[in-house]
Order: structure tokens, then sequence, then C-alpha cells
């Protein structure tokens, strides 16, 4: 059975995540979801309706579909340095499968929202900060650590991401309000395949149509600036820079 983005009202199965689901909580006790996703992803569970913390009084949320999986609690999960405080309180799975019993029916409406998530490190060396910035599915990583762009593509890479994209004003935002203090960061457009013709490599999507927030004046498109810097102070735009300068970068995982 799959059904993403769906409202599953019924009393237990097993479900397959594209994206997102909802599972309203059931009116029968000893409901039993076994929950699946792509094998490189892990699972989210937050509540769009009732509490979630409160909610395990009715629940067991399991990392993994066998019985003996561990049960995950909020309590126990660990917050990223960077992570957004006003992110909804939520269960992260360790692996791409997990279990939901319902030990008996909660006495008020309990809606549970589950989405496929990539996995966020705690620790990618003394000079980063991990965090959930933009929202609970997705992860990125700031390295302080100074490199060129093929460098810090490279570095992106090995730790199984990508070097930034900002396609959005909101998602824009959020990276500048994680990291401020006037941090000129890599991201991964560039015109250096085509003079003029932008590219998000970690995408491989144009730049136009869409959101670019250029600082004035640029991009200069001179002395082969075929690289382009996020600057995260108040204005946090984009300018054009030398691929073979040094500058800290932002790496991203999304589902």
């Amino acid at each position: 059975m799959e059904m993403p983005s769906s409202l599953l009202a019924i009393c237990g199965g097993r479900v397959f995540v594209e994206n997102a689901i909802v599972i309203e909580a059931p009116v029968h006790e000893n409901c039993h979801w076994n929950i699946q996703t792509q094998e490189d992803r892990i699972l989210v569970i937050t509540a769009l309706s009732g509490n979630l913390k409160e909610a395990q009084e009715f629940l067991t949320i399991h990392d993994g579909s066998g019985k003996d999986s561990p049960i995950l609690i909020v309590e126990n999960q660990k917050i990223h340095e960077r992570s957004r405080k006003d992110l909804p309180e939520a269960v992260y799975t360790t692996q791409s499968t997990a279990s939901i019993r319902f030990k008996k029916a909660p006495t008020s409406n309990l809606q549970l929202k589950i989405q496929k998530a990539v996995d966020c490190p705690f620790n990618l060396g003394g000079e980063s900060q991990c965090g959930r910035v933009v929202d609970e599915i997705t992860c990125y990583c700031a390295t302080f650590t100074r490199r060129n762009h093929s460098s810090q593509t490279t570095y992106c890479y090995n730790n199984n991401m990508k070097l930034l994209t900002l396609e959005t004003y909101e998602k824009e935002q959020a990276i500048k309000t994680a990291w401020t203090g006037g941090i000129y960061f890599w991201t991964s457009l560039t015109d250096a395949q085509q003079e003029g013709e932008y590219i998000w490599e970690s995408t491989n999507t144009n730049l136009y149509p869409g959101y670019a927030n250029w600082s004035r004046s640029q991009p200069t498109n001179v002395d082969d600036e075929d690289c382009i810097v996020f600057y995260s102070a108040m204005s946090g735009r984009l300018y054009d820079s030398p691929c073979s300068n040094i500058n800290d970068a932002i790496c991203q995982a999304i589902p």
C-alpha cells in the first residue's frame, strides 16, 4: 500500500513513505503500522494535531520494524547546534524503517505526520556546524576550514552532501539567520561551463528563471570569476569570485 501525502484513518498496515503521509490515530486499541522509506533515508515523525510528547502515553514508536526494535521518545532526541528553535517536536529514526503501535485509543484527536528525511551529522570536525536550518527533513552543515571551490565541493561529497543551493528567499533567510557575521560561503552556483549561463551544480538546474539575489553591480564576470559566494551579512547576497579563491562553505542534504 503506497499512499504518499494521504490521511490514513484505518487501523494499521504497511506503508511506504515517498514524501509524507499523515496517520490519524485510530479509535481502536492495538493498531500497528509498519513504515518504510528508501534505504538511504530516515523517517521523521511529528504531530499535526495533539502533542507528540503526551501522545507517548497512547503509542510507541520503534526504530525499526522488529518487535525488539528500540523505542524512540521525544526526550531522547538530540538537537543540533544550528537547528531552528521553532521546529515542531519530532522523533527521528536512525534507519529507513519504523513501526508505530497504538496501545490504546487517544482521548483526543491525534494526527501523526511521517516524512522522509536525511540523516544530519553531529560532528564533521571541530571547524563545522550542522543543523535542521530550514525544516525538519533537510540538513545543512557549515565548514569553517577555508578551501577553494573544487575542494569544498569534494568535502561536501565526501560527507554525503552537496554544496549549497539558494532557490528561494525563505531558504536564503534561514541560512543567513543560522550563520551570521559576514562570512563568505561557497555555493554550487557557477557559470564555468558557459559564461553568463549560471547553473546550480548540486541540482543541475538553471539559475534563470528563478530567485537570484545578486549584490549591487554583480555579477562582474571579470578575472575568470566563475564561482559564486553567498555573503552572510545583512545583505545576504551573491558575489562572483575566482574559483581558486579560498572560502568557507555550506553543504546541504535534501531528501
